[in-house]
């Protein structure tokens, strides 16, 4: 079972798991790998560790989304946009600080990228899981999670990583490769419910000719009061266009293309649960309760059909 990244919105992912578990009663004890990137990553160790749903998105609701709520004017386009302490202690407090991973009750894969490697004199994207011979077994589970959430964008990076998603949005395909590799499972024995935290109608739609990532005429100062379009930041946009194009691309562009090699993958054994929502920002806590109707009235029965037939 894979969770997306997406802040605040993780509320959307939480409510349809909290459904599901409800209905199926066995799921989370009945799945054998639990993956996650930034938010996701948050619920895929929780459930990893003998956390319930409900328990895990209580404090989600209590504990983190408070974090969220003080924000710095100019983010996230000028400066770190969210003071990252709360979040930090948040993540500390749910979970002990001696859990580790080899401490899990369940294998998790979660991606990070470190920005520097000695071991490879150069920057990596890291997958740390708990699988037998993994070489981040002593790792914290709190430090795993800090690191995959450390979005450049709103946030500092934490102990000199970045968020798993320049890696990877949607974790499905990672999932399904170490099933392969360190579980030596065949395909035909894997199944993936991937959650992810809302499809948004984002969309480029004009001409997008000669723009760079601040634009070429930007370089004089007397040019800066009338800034042309570009692919860093995008303060003339229509509501369905992207703030930060480049960035955005690469996190949604990289979930839809998760789920498309996934399905190649398995077939029918893969199953995206993602309902449509609107631009919502993935930092304003304001959005919780839209996101929990969304959840509530999305059609779960495709989804229950599903876990029927892949669960056992």
């Amino acid at each position: 079972m894979t969770f997306d990244g997406g802040g605040t919105l993780g509320a959307l992912s939480l409510q349809l798991l909290n459904r599901l578990a409800y209905q199926n009663p066995k799921l989370i004890s009945e799945t054998n790998v639990f993956s996650g990137n930034s938010i996701g990553s948050f619920t895929a160790l929780a459930l990893a560790s003998g956390r319930s749903p409900e328990e895990t998105f209580q404090f989600f609701k209590d504990h983190i989304l408070p974090a969220f709520s003080i924000s710095r004017p100019g983010g996230p386009v000028f400066n770190q946009q969210l003071p990252y302490s709360g979040f930090i202690k948040a993540i500390r407090t749910f979970f002990p600080r001696d859990l580790r991973l080899r401490d899990l009750k369940k294998r998790i894969v979660v991606p990070a990228f470190h920005l520097f490697a000695p071991e490879l004199n150069r920057w990596n994207p890291v997958l740390f899981h708990n699988f037998p011979d993994s070489p981040y077994l002593n790792e914290k589970a709190s430090d795993v999670i800090l690191r995959s959430s450390a979005a450049p964008a709103t946030q500092r990076a934490y102990q000199n990583y970045v968020d798993g998603y320049t890696v990877a949005t949607n974790t499905s395909t990672a999932s399904i490769a170490f099933a392969v590799g360190k579980a030596k499972q065949p395909l035909d024995q894997i199944a993936v419910l991937s959650i992810g935290t809302g499809e948004q109608p984002t969309q480029l739609r004009r001409d997008t000719k000669g723009w760079g990532m601040v634009s070429a005429d930007n370089i004089r100062p007397e040019d800066m009061e009338d800034l042309p379009p570009n692919w860093g930041v995008l303060l003339d946009r229509s509501p369905n266009e992207p703030l930060l194009p480049f960035l955005q691309i690469i996190s949604g562009g990289s979930s839809y293309y998760e789920s498309m090699v996934s399905s190649e993958l398995l077939g029918d054994q893969f199953f995206r649960l993602n309902p449509r929502i609107p631009n919502f920002s993935k930092t304003d806590p304001s959005v919780v309760p839209a996101l929990i109707s969304i959840a509530n009235k999305t059609n779960l029965r495709p989804a229950f059909h599903f876990i029927e037939k892949n669960w056992n």
